[in-house]
């Protein structure tokens, strides 16, 4: 299947209990590499300030979506 990239609008479900407040990068740093260990994912970055996921995978729309949900990550 070919790989396209795409940038999605997520919520993390995390934030809302996140007492810090300030560490949103260190917490979008260990999701894109979670996320990039993922089978079928090409390239990956999770930034939670912009609240948004850009992917290349070859994944399908509800698979993405799936993965996502499956991290704690919410397509909007």
């Amino acid at each position: 299947m070919e790989k396209q990239e795409c940038i999605l609008p997520v919520t993390y479900v995390k934030c809302a209990f996140c007492t810090a407040k300030n560490h949103c990068a260190a917490c979008g740093g260990e999701l894109t590499g979670d996320l990039r260990a993922k089978t079928g994912v090409e390239d990956a970055a999770v930034d939670l300030l912009a609240h948004t996921v850009r992917i290349k995978t070859g994944l399908t729309q509800t698979d993405i979506e799936d993965l996502l949900e499956g991290m704690g990550l919410m397509a909007d």
